[in-house]
């Protein structure tokens, strides 16, 4: 125990006065001799030695009712728990979970707005706190800032990683000494991608609490995804993907093009928590539009934005002595251009105006500056080599300055491995299969095999090679007629691999993106010289990251645009085209991470739990009530002793 004034303990001294008072006024008695009084002796003695004992306790009640109250005003306390740890500073560091799943609806607002109000209420102005979401930081600013910035804070349409964020919180920390540290994670714990929360990135040095807000069971629909199954010159064929967390929810679904109603339905999950809806929309040139239900639940998958348009075909130019049959399947008239040329025909003039030119077994007769300016300006190129004629192939390699060289193998050999993380490949190959049947290759040319091989044939050289040089080229090692090989029976193989390359540089905006992934779409348009796109909703505008490729503009988003909607891609003051971005469906999960044990990890329901822990940790605990208390007790006792003490 201490005293916040132990310099009022020297009044304890004043205790010896009613001590040195009493001794003096002690009565003495004389003995006084009378006849016939004998018999009062005993009862005399027994008398004195009573009011002896009663003067002794009332003295010391009376002494301890006073050195109770000189003790109460020296305020005597016990050190706080800060003391005793050595601890004598504390930072605070504040994570609060801004995801799309923090719009779950409570009873009067939502988790998200129920945050914000407990950390309004209870937070210290005049402390100084570490703030970050999963958009912004804040560093060291103080508790009345900090309240300003909450209610800026936007939800995101990013999902959670919750390992990075409990690691980046670890780094917010600064090095002092004797500082206790704070952190608290404000979360619905929500698992997106099956996270896991390993032991190993909590720190033993930091004071975890993990302030858990969710909703569970949560009955909830939503649009999944949507989809054009079909085309005619009259209609559009689409097929709509709902789903619900529970049987018996229903909606009306509707298509609303501005204010127009394009398309109204009804889903009934009355058997099953998934139905497919098919719509027809009457043809238009160019469709912005977005699907949307009623839902009480979350509101950010309510509505699905999408655009229709016709896309520009994509052109193939094959130059060589004949066209083959399997290239005129692959590239079909409703999504391609395809024309043919001899060698010696070529019109150089409207070469730039190709996606993708095929060399189909032809090495010399064609400039190679010309190859070379194409690729150059984002053109695609294809080689089919002549198996027979390495020095002629090698030829175009080194105009080509590809690092390759060319020697002739009769040998028969099979293409039997497929390199299935080649971006090229992405979405085309959902399962690493190694058993299929291997297609064969008689005449080929052995080349060194860089890392950027597509397909690997059983003699370890590669049969298709990439290089990026601005536009791509692929390289194959072995002509493709029927004569040669049977690759072109192997549908599964060669269509990706021509298909994919075709359209490298011409991916035309999807019916939709979701917003937090990287997203990569052309716009064909030409820029004058300093021009940039912009994508505009309304009264925003972004410049997105962007290539200008000659006759087009290839464009790549990840977290920009940030807000669902349809939006207009502005060349100037011009609107070229539109592409439509959506919130990730996937924030509707209702997964829960499990929370870890430990000595530092601490789970509460409320800002204000911490904040009363923290102040009894650092508060003194002061008892000089104790012993007020306690006087009256024994002023108490006293006066019982002098009342009924006879």
């Amino acid at each position: 125990m201490s005293f916040k004034h132990p310099e009022i303990l020297y009044a304890l001294a004043l205790l010896l006065i009613p001590i040195i008072i009493h001794l003096v006024r002690w009565k003495k008695f004389k003995q006084e001799l009378f006849t016939n009084v004998d018999f009062l002796k005993d009862l005399e003695i027994k008398s004195r030695k009573s009011r002896k004992l009663k003067e002794l306790l009332v003295l010391l009640s009376r002494l301890l009712a006073f050195a109770a109250l000189i003790i109460a005003f020296t305020q005597p306390y016990f050190a706080s728990k800060s003391e005793q740890n050595n601890i004598s500073s504390s930072q605070t560091v504040i994570y609060i979970d801004n995801s799309m799943s923090m719009s779950a609806p409570t009873k009067n607002t939502n988790l998200w707005q129920d945050i914000v109000q407990d950390l309004h209420k209870n937070i210290d102005d005049d402390a100084v706190y570490t703030f970050f979401t999963n958009d912004d930081t804040y560093k060291n600013i103080s508790g009345k800032r900090l309240k300003e910035v909450l209610y800026q804070v936007k939800l995101s349409a990013n999902a959670t990683q919750h390992k990075a964020q409990f690691k980046k919180g670890n780094f917010l920390f600064e090095k002092q000494a004797n500082s206790q540290q704070n952190f608290i994670y404000i979360s619905d714990f929500q698992n997106v991608g099956n996270q896991e929360l390993s032991a190993d990135i909590f720190d033993e040095n930091i004071n975890y609490q993990c302030y858990i807000k969710q909703i569970k069971d949560l009955p909830n629909m939503s649009i999944d995804t949507l989809w054009l199954e079909n085309q005619t010159a009259n209609e559009y064929r689409l097929q709509l993907r709902l789903s619900a967390t529970q049987k018996q929810l229903q909606s009306p679904v509707s298509i609303m093009q501005g204010n127009k109603l394009l398309w109204r339905g009804y889903v009934d999950f009355k058997d099953s928590l998934q139905q497919n809806i098919s719509v027809k929309l009457p043809y238009a040139s160019q469709i912005e539009a977005k699907v949307s239900i009623t839902d009480k639940a979350y509101q950010f998958d309510n509505d699905l934005f999408f655009t229709l348009k016709n896309p520009e075909k994509t052109k193939v130019l094959v130059i060589g002595k004949q066209l083959p049959d399997f290239i005129k399947r692959i590239y079909t008239k409703d999504e391609f251009v395809l024309d043919a040329t001899q060698v010696n025909r070529i019109d150089y003039a409207q070469l730039d105006s190709y996606d993708l030119i095929i060399l189909n077994e032809i090495g010399q007769g064609i400039s190679y500056d010309v190859l070379q300016k194409y690729v150059s300006n984002y053109g695609n190129l294809l080689i089919i080599p002549p198996s027979d004629k390495p020095e002629k192939v090698q030829a175009l390699l080194s105009g080509l300055h590809l690092p390759l060289q060319a020697v002739a193998d009769t040998n028969k050999v099979f293409l039997n491995k497929i390199h299935f993380s080649q971006p090229l490949f992405q979405k085309i190959f959902l399962k690493k299969t190694t058993n299929f049947a291997y297609p064969f290759v008689k005449k080929h040319l052995q080349f060194n095999t860089p890392n950027n091989w597509l397909y690997k044939l059983s003699d370890q050289t590669a049969f298709a090679q990439l290089f990026d040089r601005k536009g791509k080229i692929v390289v194959l090692n072995a002509g493709l007629s029927i004569q040669n090989t049977n690759f072109t029976e192997a549908p599964y193989l060669v269509v990706p691999l021509f298909y994919q390359v075709a359209k490298l540089q011409h991916n035309t905006a999807d019916l939709y993106y979701n917003i937090g992934t990287k997203n990569t779409y052309t716009v064909p348009v030409t820029l004058k010289k300093d021009a940039v796109l912009k994508l505009q909703l309304a009264e925003k505008e972004m410049i997105p990251m962007q290539v200008n490729q000659f006759q087009k503009v290839q464009i790549t988003t990840t977290d920009l645009p940030n807000i669902a909607g349809v939006y207009k891609i502005m060349n100037d003051a011009q609107k070229t085209s539109s592409v439509a971005y959506n919130y990730d469906r996937k924030e509707n999960i209702q997964q829960y991470l499990t929370i870890p044990s430990g000595k530092n990890i601490q789970q509460i329901t409320s800002f204000e739990n911490f904040v009363n822990t923290q102040k009894t940790y650092f508060e003194e605990q002061f008892i000089w009530k104790r012993f007020i208390i306690l006087a009256l007790l024994f002023l108490l006792i006293e006066m019982l002793l002098i009342r009924f003490w006879k």
